[in-house]
């Protein structure tokens, strides 16, 4: 069996409502340009990946190899790593989870996720989120919008026991700048993991002493050292299928549960589930942000109950893939996204931060990449009730 062609696709997906366009559009984060990577092997089959990035500098020490040799090589490419799984487990009449170890669990818990957003945007996403059969959500706590009355606002809508996983991506810079803000949110009966805080590794001391003054369990991005120092209550992991697994051992051997975080379409979220099915510590709900597009690439939906997603039974993948929508979405490569375009546009983001005489202190910005390192860094006052953003589009 060898590798016969591989080629990458470049999809433009729009966003599945307009609401969420703007906020996607003006945030530091994922697009929607989406490589599909397909490749046939020599016996016909045909299987198909796919990443938010090229992986075509790695086409010629892929074609014309044995995909069994090489598809537990996660330097191939995230995208490239999925597509062989998919064609291997169709040509020997497995589905991929098989070809990733022993299955662990029949179902795999996923989260649905978005970008910070006005409360009552959440609140629509959140509702929008039950309805499809979550159980859970990733929201990203800004400190240009007010998280207490967010997650108040949400809390309002969703049902008891609910999750709400609150992503802080550092923001609170220091465990002590996080222990007030953490305890206040804990209060919340649906509050449930705080990602990130502020980056554990360089306070280990200080993250151990925050896990312990606050109720709910802290999460941080794969690091060995709090691994070694117990100074939270899970992980986030992502990357290939060799390395997911390695790291799965890891948490494993200090019982750390973890989050799979795998971004793409239905096609990810297949191959998500196909991999959380055989880590037995994969037992907080994943990350795949699937939702976000107006289609998934399927011609059937996964199906999410209470919750989880069955790993697909049928060999590689098994999942079909919407042709029809892979020539619908399909641009030139180099052609710009809708958000690259929308970012070369002028506009103002303004955030208004209540001061302690009961007004209040406008800042205007072009743009997150001028607002997101500079309240990352501290110039700005972070996390105060009330503080809210409006983006004012054009000149002015």
């Amino acid at each position: 069996m060898k590798i016969k062609t591989l080629e990458m696709l470049t999809l433009h997906i729009p966003f599945y409502t307009d609401y969420v366009t703007r906020h996607m559009q003006r945030a530091l984060t994922h697009s929607e340009q989406i490589e599909i990577y397909r490749v046939e092997l020599d016996n016909g089959v045909i299987g198909y990946g796919e990443n938010m990035g090229d992986e075509s500098a790695n086409f010629d020490r892929v074609i014309g190899q044995n995909p069994f040799a090489i598809m537990q090589d996660d330097s191939i490419g995230f995208g490239i790593q999925m597509s062989l799984f998919d064609a291997v487990g169709k040509s020997v009449g497995v589905p991929a989870y098989q070809l990733l170890g022993a299955k662990v669990r029949d179902r795999c818990p996923i989260s649905w996720w978005d970008i910070d957003m006005p409360p009552e945007d959440w609140v629509k996403e959140a509702e929008e989120s039950v309805k499809r059969g979550y159980t859970s959500i990733k929201l990203k706590a800004r400190p240009w919008r007010d998280i207490f009355e967010q997650v108040e606002a949400v809390g309002k809508v969703v049902p008891e026991g609910y999750k709400l996983d609150i992503d802080f991506n550092g923001f609170l810079r220091t465990a002590a700048g996080a222990q007030p803000v953490l305890q206040e949110l804990d209060k919340h009966p649906n509050v449930a993991y705080y990602e990130s805080p502020y980056y554990l590794g360089t306070d280990i001391e200080g993250a151990a002493r925050l896990q312990e003054a606050v109720e709910k369990r802290i999460v941080e991005h794969f690091n060995e050292s709090c691994l070694h120092a117990r100074c939270c209550g899970g992980f986030v992991v992502g990357g290939g299928a060799t390395g997911t697994r390695t790291l799965n051992a890891l948490c494993a051997s200090f019982d750390k549960p973890f989050w799979l975080q795998m971004v793409g379409t239905g096609i990810t979220t297949a191959y998500a589930m196909h991999i959380g099915a055989v880590l037995s510590h994969a037992q907080l709900p994943a990350i795949t942000c699937f939702e976000l597009w107006e289609h998934d690439l399927l011609t059937q939906r996964l199906e999410v109950v209470d919750g989880t997603i069955a790993p697909p039974e049928s060999p590689g993948l098994g999942v079909e893939i919407d042709e029809y929508a892979l020539e619908r979405y399909r641009v030139e490569p180099g052609t710009p996204s809708p958000t690259a375009l929308y970012k070369q546009r002028e506009r103002t983001c303004r955030v208004h931060i209540p001061d302690s005489k009961g007004g209040e202190v406008v800042h205007d910005f072009t743009g997150e990449d001028v607002y997101y390192p500079a309240f990352s860094e501290g110039e700005y006052p972070g996390f105060v009730r009330g503080v809210w953003m409006e983006v004012i589009e054009g000149k002015g």
